[in-house]
């Protein structure tokens, strides 16, 4: 008994660190210069798609003002999936959808779009995951949502059952200091940070800031804070660095 015992705390450890390497988290997605293609190209563990309600379709943006025809999350994201799925690059990602408008006048047109792709989001031990953030249910009902998963919140109390479909636990960097990435930070704003990527990590989650400044120096704070997931606009530099470091 104690023998399994002993197997199975090894492979839970085996299991947190590998989960607790330094990921890319590709903000903003849509806006950069070839979006999706500069993400997979490099790797990028997290895609961002921000996504408004038009009609019967997703279209994405980083504002109403911002949509553009033909950029629905479709066309963006969903078709070019697919055509990964066929080649030798596909590998396990996920997709987090950035629901800007209310959950329910969002979610019954994503389960639609979503349907005809969903053979192409597995393929052997490699994954697609769907992840939501922005307007999301009650936490409670986390559970009962098969296909998704969801961006948590910091201080949010969980049910185990809903913990499950968590995939990572995110905060704005911003409301914990004013740290521009220049310089040492303040030993009492790196103290609040450690806290929440800790209490994270305790609940068996990664943990990922938004809003953080958005270079070496910053990077290497949050890698030596322990953040899992590094959000970034400059997602080859940002991959590049963690290779090398």
């Amino acid at each position: 008994m104690m023998k399994h015992y002993s197997v199975f705390l090894f492979l839970l450890v085996v299991s947190f660190v590998s989960s607790a390497q330094v990921k890319v988290h590709s903000h903003n997605d849509y806006n950069h210069q070839k979006p999706f293609y500069d993400a997979v190209t490099n790797k990028a563990f997290s895609i961002e798609a921000d996504v408004f309600v038009v009609g019967d379709s997703l279209m994405v943006a980083h504002s109403r003002k911002e949509i553009k025809v033909g950029n629905t999350l479709e066309n963006l994201y969903l078709k070019r999936i697919a055509a990964l799925a066929e080649t030798n690059q596909f590998y396990s990602f996920q997709l987090m959808i950035d629901f800007k408008d209310s959950w329910t006048s969002t979610y019954p047109i994503l389960l639609k779009a979503l349907k005809p792709y969903q053979k192409y989001f597995t393929r052997g031990d490699k994954k697609v995951t769907i992840v939501i953030s922005g307007n999301r249910p009650s936490d409670s009902t986390y559970h009962t949502y098969k296909a998704l998963s969801f961006d948590g919140l910091p201080n949010a109390n969980y049910a185990a059952k809903d913990l499950k479909k968590v995939a990572m636990i995110s905060d704005n960097f911003a409301t914990y200091s004013k740290w521009k990435g220049v310089g040492e930070i303040a030993a009492f704003d790196r103290a609040k940070l450690k806290e929440l990527v800790d209490n994270a990590h305790k609940i068996g989650k990664p943990f990922r800031f938004w809003g953080a400044p958005d270079n070496e120096t910053c990077w290497k704070l949050l890698d030596d804070l322990g953040a899992n997931i590094i959000n970034t606009d400059k997602v080859a530099e940002a991959a590049n660095y963690f290779k090398t470091n």
